[in-house]
């Protein structure tokens, strides 16, 4: 078994949502909706939308980051509030390089 799984946005989401899916149904059936995991820990790569706006000045990245976080907001809001409750999701480090974890 890998001791972890990285998975890129456009496979990835879809695993996401399908976990949430399958907590919902386990809880509405009346089971412990913590008990699904994923049985190894899993880092989402986001790389849908890598622009560049500013370069060549001090404050490039910081400016880069807050239009990518601006435009995607709402993408990454749902992604960071999926993926919280599954114990084998490490925690999310906003604008480092393109992997969420």
């Amino acid at each position: 078994m890998p001791a972890r799984v990285l998975m890129q946005d456009f496979t990835g989401v879809p695993a996401v949502v399908d976990l949430a899916a399958m907590r919902d149904a386990i809880k509405t059936l009346g089971g412990d909706p913590e008990r699904v995991n994923p049985l190894v820990p899993a880092e989402l790569v986001i790389d849908h939308s890598v622009q560049v706006d500013e370069f060549g000045a001090v404050g490039a990245l910081a400016a880069n980051t807050l239009l990518e976080f601006q435009r995607n907001r709402e993408r990454y809001a749902f992604l960071s509030g999926a993926r919280q409750p599954f114990a084998t999701s490490p925690p999310c480090r906003r604008g480092w390089a393109s992997a969420t974890r």
